[in-house]
């Protein structure tokens, strides 16, 4: 995926939820974040981050932000694009379900019981399937981990895959790694202790667990490569750099 009208900007602070004030062309000013996460070792003042004018001109917030440089490389925090990738990958057959016959049928945002999940479909076999997409921004090195914040809502999506998968669905949890480098990918334990048990039970039912690494920088995202997950590996947060 390839944003246009890309530029970038200074982090200096995040000053709520939803919005980052940082230094473009000498000025300060008001980035919309849609990413809900933490961000505490991305969103750090003096990084470099970009950013694109939003089209709703009367808007508080002027700008979008996209990704966040830190170590030498560009870290997408775009809340939309790890479902607009998957979505896209999808349908051009391009990201491939295991046990599924293309091409798929796709069909976004789709309810099953008391659960709203990413992505619903058949395969060309009339195979039924479910996948859930999540988007993964933390890392250390070439290990990435998930979440960065407690998911009471991601947790629910894998016990409700492995509902379906137990139904008779193909069930399917796929992590996006939103930056480049990455070789491994785990779940971060100390910061949701629930989310990885209720994975290895997902996985016991069947459920098959897919992280995607991508290609990122300031002003792109795409899907490239399979990344080894194991949801038992240790992590540890990167040290925040030195002002």
């Amino acid at each position: 995926m390839q944003y246009t009208n890309v530029e970038i900007a200074t982090v200096i602070a995040r000053v709520s939820r939803f919005t980052v004030k940082v230094a473009l062309h000498g000025q300060e000013q008001l980035a919309h974040l849609s990413n809900t996460g933490r961000n505490k070792e991305l969103l750090i003042p003096g990084f470099p981050i970009s950013v694109r004018r939003a089209d709703n001109l009367a808007r508080k917030t002027p700008y979008d932000v996209l990704a966040v440089q830190r170590d030498g490389r560009w870290i997408n925090i775009d809340s939309l694009a790890p479902n607009r990738v998957v979505n896209a990958a999808l349908r051009d057959g391009s990201l491939v379900l295991p046990g599924c016959a293309a091409p798929l049928v796709v069909h976004p945002e789709t309810t099953w019981r008391d659960s709203r999940l990413d992505f619903a479909g058949s395969d060309a076999n009339g195979k039924k399937w479910f996948a859930e997409t999540k988007g993964v921004t933390l890392a250390n090195r070439d290990l990435a981990a998930f979440p960065d914040a407690p998911t009471t809502r991601g947790l629910k999506h894998v016990h409700t895959l492995t509902q379906a998968q137990t139904a008779g669905y193909a069930s399917y949890l796929l992590f996006v790694v939103q930056l480049s480098g990455i070789q491994r990918m785990t779940i971060y334990h100390e910061r949701f202790a629930e989310l990885a048990p209720a994975i290895t039970v997902a996985k016991q039912a069947g459920v098959q667990v897919l992280a995607l690494g991508c290609d990122t920088g300031p002003d792109k995202i795409t899907l490239c490569h399979a990344i080894a997950f194991d949801e038992t590996l240790p992590f540890q947060e990167a040290m925040a750099p030195e002002n």
